[in-house]
């Protein structure tokens, strides 16, 4: 040791322990981890979308069901009741069935919907306008050259039956001219007065049927005094 040379300082001991050191850890997937993610991310978008999907769907149906109604609504008058004319309906369509039972293919598959179609007009009048209403709207708007030759057969059938009316009325009236020359002919032969006879008649045939109504009448008159009399007897 050499005389002369400082000391090196003495590093002083602490009473404290010392405190841990920080240990810092890096998170790093492995290649495994990485792919299992991808996928379950995939996997979640795609779920999502199904999902956005499914609900653009049940929208769409939600909505058709909202026009349907609304638009069965609009066809039902609210003063024609549906439910005696649609069970009448049923039944015309089943009668029409059971009598083409035994006919041939043609009547069979022909005699119910008309039978229903004839009952449906009948017995509900106003939703049968709406509905024919309605399909003439759909056959304008998406079928246009149906719709035109639809109404060119509705102008010739109008057409067919104002002459077949025309010509009855004609043939009518003929045939009353004939019966009339005949009467006058065997009037003129035998003296007898037949036109007189058969006018007479008529107005006996009516006035018949004016007594008949007004007996009728005077009974069912009684008929309901002799109700109301034997209720206020009971209720005495």
């Amino acid at each position: 040791m050499q005389q002369g040379s400082p000391m090196p300082p003495r590093k002083r001991l602490s009473i404290y322990p010392d405190p841990p050191a920080e240990i810092l850890l890096l998170d790093t997937p492995s290649a495994l981890e990485a792919q299992i993610g991808t996928a379950r991310r995939a996997a979640t978008a795609h779920l999502h979308a199904a999902h956005g999907h499914v609900q653009g769907l049940v929208s769409r149906w939600i909505g058709v069901e909202n026009r349907v109604e609304h638009r069965i609504k609009a066809l039902l008058p609210p003063d024609e009741r549906l439910v005696p004319g649609a069970l009448y309906v049923a039944v015309a369509i089943l009668s029409g069935a059971i009598v083409a039972r035994h006919r041939s293919l043609p009547a069979r598959a022909l005699l119910p919907p008309a039978a229903g179609t004839a009952a449906f007009a009948h017995f509900l009048p106003k939703t049968a306008a709406n509905v024919r209403a309605y399909a003439g709207a759909l056959e304008d708007a998406h079928l246009p050259g149906v719709a035109q030759t639809h109404e060119t057969g509705k102008a010739h059938a109008h057409v067919a039956w104002e002459r077949l009316r025309a010509g009855t009325a004609r043939g009518r009236e003929a045939v009353r001219r004939g019966v009339l020359g005949a009467l006058d002919k065997v009037q003129g032969a035998t003296g007898l007065k037949l036109r007189e006879a058969i006018g007479v008649a008529r107005a006996m045939e009516e006035q018949a049927a004016a007594v008949i109504e007004e007996t009728v009448g005077d009974l069912q008159g009684v008929v309901e005094k002799k109700a109301d009399d034997i209720t206020e007897e009971r209720l005495v």
